[in-house]
């Protein structure tokens, strides 16, 4: 997967290649074009946004799936001061990104689907209005966009989605509450032994394109070392192959390789 394709990184969990997939994105995706005429909201109503429908589409085909809540549960919080701890205890972009991303489609689906954040809060006195959590999701779709940027340090199709979602919260909101029939209906349809065996395929899908990801990290500062030497990258490096070993057990680093190419530095400048 090349950082200069923006579909292959945009669909990270989603990426329906099944005639089942296929099946269940046109049903959730032709639910939401209804609903967005139903909304008087009918897409490239602003500016162009087809590509949020179907950012939409996966989006919610993904809540179905048990893989996916396992996967975003330990970084999720209706409290901004634990997500904003989350991120500030790692310096991984790609980490901060996702933070921010998973937190944003949270509120957005339990604010538009569900409508159960409120009872979420074990303060009851401390609830706060659905004006909240909405503003919250427009920051962490913002925030999401712009990590995003700063990864592949170039606009991307997913953080053009992400801006637009952001921008227009409110009008995609209102569209997924007219959709959420539909979308029930789909969950109850796919209750179903193939439903469960393409989902494993997505949970396969999913950690071999966080590992292709974090891959592109790890080539990216490693690149950087071995123009530059910079010692402070190591440490970089390590964590890096570490993250990729746990993904991928075949990936092999060998940390003395950092010695090896200098003893080969050194003797070029010796030569």
């Amino acid at each position: 997967m090349k950082k200069d394709d923006p579909k292959g990184e945009s669909w990270l969990y989603f990426d329906v290649t099944t005639q089942e997939r296929d099946s269940a994105i046109r049903y959730i995706l032709g639910s939401i074009i209804n609903a967005r005429n139903q909304a008087n909201f009918p897409s490239n109503y602003y500016l162009f946004d087809e590509d949020v429908n179907i950012y939409l589409a996966h989006l919610l085909f993904a809540m179905s799936l048990p893989e996916y809540h396992e996967m975003a549960e330990p970084y999720l919080s209706i409290e901004t001061s634990d997500v904003l701890q989350m991120v500030r205890q790692t310096e991984d972009r790609t980490i901060r990104y996702f933070i921010f991303k998973v937190n944003a489609d949270h509120m957005m689906i339990h604010t538009a689907i569900f409508d159960d954040l409120a009872k979420k809060n074990q303060y009851r006195f401390f609830n706060r209005p659905a004006q909240h959590y909405q503003g919250l999701a427009k920051l962490y779709y913002d925030q999401a966009a712009a990590y995003h940027k700063r990864i592949y340090r170039k606009q991307t199709g997913i953080g053009e989605v992400l801006e637009k979602i952001s921008r227009y919260f409110d009008q995609y909101q209102s569209v997924l509450k007219i959709a959420k029939r539909d979308y029930f209906n789909f969950i109850n349809h796919f209750r179903d032994q193939a439903f469960s065996q393409f989902m494993t395929e997505v949970k396969d899908y999913e950690k071999e394109a966080l590992s292709k990801l974090k891959m592109d990290t790890f080539l990216d500062v490693y690149g950087r070392w071995l123009d530059t030497k910079d010692p402070a990258l190591e440490p970089q490096i390590l964590r890096a192959s570490e993250e990729l070993k746990y993904l991928d057990p075949q990936f092999q680093f060998d940390p003395h390789q950092f010695h090896k190419e200098r003893g080969y530095e050194d003797e070029r400048k010796c030569a």
